[in-house]
């Protein structure tokens, strides 16, 4: 079985517009005049999500990269980056910055194309109503509303090994639990430790503390593989937070080394990058003892080096527009392309290898740049308030979870297909 990987996301507000637009698969925009320089939009990390998305559908799609599904931990580390980025540029404009805000915007900015995809999801259910399928889906559906997918696919036994390829198609979601996870709780300490502590001695607390507690998340993922049952090891949020943790420190304390230093170390950052997607197996004991921690550290010294600078080779070559176009539709692209791909295995059967591969690929642009034109800008433009924002994503949210409560009309039959209903029990 293959594993379904995460997240970034975009902002709104004239702050987060300049200094980040996205969470898991995200991306940054141009901002206003006023807000460029240090606090401004960095066209490399948009780059650098492109990649990112990238690896993960080779990874999703078979088409050779092993560990392609790292990309979520690329993912991690610059979301970690940019929201402690912005956080901080929040906290200098306003001494006294109010948390409820930045959960509105990231609300407004990550539900909308969420729901969108879940609903997608349901009215196949619905239409199609393939066996085996709606009992999964229903239940990935419910934890995808509450951000606890990766939970659930733990706690239910409905982790990418216990799932036939073809029956998970929320699978992927589980990334964007952790970091909403991290995003609820974050913020806060980061807010607490500024109020408590003069600016610069917080800074290096909460750099050095981000730092033990990566070093406690990766030592947890190492005590909690287990060979063969690896889903609490890989999708556990104590045990994932530690690329989000390398992002913070390089946002709070980033590491101002020589020019040349730097880009020496990004280059060798690189080529450790791709050889562990090209070798990773994330059901292997050497990815939980160093590989996953080797390519944390590498991400964030790749981070690093472009927060730094905007010149040198790998800046220039993350800037060409088609991975800008990819970097900004990441998160869309993120979300459409597992449901698609399971879509075509499951509805099409019949589609060759390279025939599926070609149509899950169109497909998943197309409906990732409708999504990011259509949903995600508009609403992140929107000058709405929290009280019309905020009462329809409930209620689309409450529709959805009712279609997911739907009895199913129709017995599973185990000759038909997978039966997976995400219960703990056999």
């Amino acid at each position: 079985m293959r594993f379904a990987t995460k997240s970034t996301a975009p902002q709104q507000s004239t702050l987060d517009t300049v200094i980040v637009q996205g969470t898991l698969p995200g991306q940054l925009t141009r901002g206003a005049p006023e807000e460029s320089g240090r606090t401004g939009r960095i066209p490399s990390i948009d780059g650098l999500r492109a990649l990112a998305v990238l690896g993960v559908i080779a990874f999703h799609f078979e088409l050779g990269l092993p560990g392609g599904f790292l990309g979520v931990d690329l993912f991690f580390v610059i979301s970690g980056f940019v929201i402690t980025r912005l956080l901080l540029a929040q906290r200098e404009r306003e001494p006294r910055p109010r948390q409820a805000e930045f959960w509105f915007r990231r609300a407004k900015r990550l539900l909308p194309a969420v729901l969108l995809v879940v609903a997608a999801v349901q009215v196949w259910m619905l239409i199609q109503d393939p066996p085996g399928l709606r009992d999964t889906v229903n239940g990935q559906t419910l934890a995808a509303l509450t951000y606890v997918s990766n939970w659930y696919a733990i706690t239910a036994d409905l982790g990418y090994w216990n799932v036939g390829l073809e029956a998970a198609p929320l699978n992927h979601l589980w990334s964007l639990a952790v970091e909403e996870q991290f995003y609820l709780l974050w913020p806060l300490v980061l807010a607490g430790a500024l109020a408590l502590l003069p600016a610069r001695v917080s800074r290096r607390v909460l750099a050095v503390a981000a730092i033990v507690v990566a070093a406690v998340g990766y030592a947890l993922a190492h005590h909690w593989y287990v060979p063969g049952a690896p889903e609490r090891a890989y999708l556990g949020t104590d045990a994932r937070v530690g690329a989000l943790l390398l992002g913070v420190v390089v946002a709070l304390a980033p590491a101002r080394l020589p020019a040349r230093l730097s880009a020496l170390l990004a280059g060798v950052s690189v080529v450790v990058l791709g050889v562990l997607w090209a070798t990773a197996d994330m059901d292997s004991a050497a990815f939980y003892t160093w590989q996953l921690p080797v390519a944390g550290l590498a991400a964030a010294l790749v981070v690093n080096a472009l927060a730094q600078t905007t010149t040198g080779p790998l800046s220039r070559f993350l800037c060409l527009a088609p991975l800008q176009w990819t970097g900004l539709r990441s998160y869309a692209i993120y979300l459409w392309h597992w449901p698609v791909w399971v879509y075509l295995g499951f509805e099409h059967p019949g589609l060759s290898d390279a025939a599926r591969v070609t149509v899950a690929l169109a497909v998943t642009l197309v409906l990732a740049a409708a999504s990011y034109a259509l949903v995600e800008q508009p609403v992140r433009a929107s000058r709405r308030r929290p009280l019309v924002v905020l009462p329809a994503l409930v209620v689309c949210s409450a529709l959805l979870a009712g279609a997911a409560l739907l009895p199913v009309t129709a017995p599973v039959d185990a000759e038909q297909g997978p039966v997976v209903t995400g219960s703990t029990t056999p």
